[in-house]
């Protein structure tokens, strides 16, 4: 391998690395955070944390779901779905109507999330743990 390919490489390690430690340090700061914050019932706090315990969700998504869209008061399920882009797309042509897909209109990041979060739906369970473990 060339000397300056082989640098170049070695430049690019480096900053992955540099951006691995910062998302870690965002990520460690987010869940203390989470842990300083009052454990009770109700507000945003509560809500992130019911929702990173969904299986395939980390606390990032469940934070910025709860911002972008739990704390907005939406009327109903359809004003949520039409807040991030998840209605249809309808194509009538002639006598036939059909749907073409999702519309993305919406929030993209709370699309991606919300899309995650169903999909989160189909892993498997968490085995349960033995009582004599």
């Amino acid at each position: 391998m060339p000397d300056n390919t082989r640098a170049e490489l070695y430049r690019f390690l480096e900053r992955l690395s540099l951006v691995r430690e910062q998302i870690r340090a965002i990520e460690q700061e987010r869940l203390h955070q989470l842990a300083a914050a009052p454990a009770g019932r109700e507000g945003p706090h509560a809500m992130i944390r019911l929702i990173a315990l969904t299986i395939g969700i980390g606390v990032e998504t469940a934070d910025m779901l709860v911002h972008e869209i739990l704390s907005h008061q939406l009327r109903d399920r359809r004003a949520v779905a039409r807040y991030a882009g998840l209605t249809g797309s309808p194509d009538e042509s002639g006598k036939r109507r059909r749907e073409k897909g999702l519309a993305r209109a919406g929030n993209a990041r709370v699309r991606r999330g919300m899309i995650q979060l169903a999909r989160s739906d189909r892993l498997p369970k968490r085995p349960r743990r033995s009582q004599y473990c």
